[in-house]
């Protein structure tokens, strides 16, 4: 397996990345309140302040894929499925391999609850123009 000190980064990355997910989930939320009080203006504020926290996410996966260029090949794929929270770390797992995958379980949840929301904001918002009623 990948040798501790990646684990290590990986962990404080996964942390890292939890946190702007986080703030991304809570902005939406916002977004959704305001829209239901027809607060377009503060919507469109909001919209922009997720903006910022959507390009540190992507910035967050470029650092884990930057990192995971340490990692042998055919290990890459357990990784990245673990960072996913599409696999969980086996039982005699290392801490920190355990604990990113369930930080990258709580990253996927916290994206389809985001997604959720983000579609019904962009149908009020952008109605048969919205990004999601695309075929």
């Amino acid at each position: 397996m990948a040798d501790q000190e990646l684990w290590t980064e990986l962990l404080k990355q996964m942390h890292r990345r939890y946190q702007v997910m986080d703030e991304v989930y809570r902005q939406t939320k916002e977004i959704a309140d305001t829209l239901s009080r027809d607060d377009r203006m503060a919507a469109q504020m909001l919209l922009g302040m997720r903006q910022e926290e959507l390009d540190r996410l992507t910035e967050s996966k470029e650092k884990i894929y930057l990192l995971l260029e340490c990692a042998y090949r055919q290990e890459r794929t357990e990784i990245l499925n673990l960072l996913e929270g599409k696999r969980k770390a086996s039982a005699d797992a290392s801490f920190e391999e355990k604990k990113i995958g369930e930080i990258g379980e709580n990253i996927r949840r916290s994206l389809e609850k985001t997604v959720e929301l983000d579609r019904v904001i962009s149908v009020k918002l952008a109605g048969k123009d919205s990004f999601y009623k695309q075929p």
